[in-house]
């Protein structure tokens, strides 16, 4: 198992590109923002 990961990864980073992030950051705070709201309203719920 080891051989076949360090395989992996010798192969994968022979063609490595860069990362590019494309998530808009206010999108992925907004959907943040509603996770937690929607926690909490769930935990009031339960009291």
């Amino acid at each position: 198992l080891q051989a076949a990961i360090n395989r992996f990864i010798t192969e994968h980073n022979q063609q490595s590109q860069p990362f590019v992030w494309r998530a808009d950051p206010h999108k992925i705070i907004a959907a943040v923002r509603r996770g937690h709201q929607t926690l909490e309203s769930i935990h009031s719920h339960d009291c």
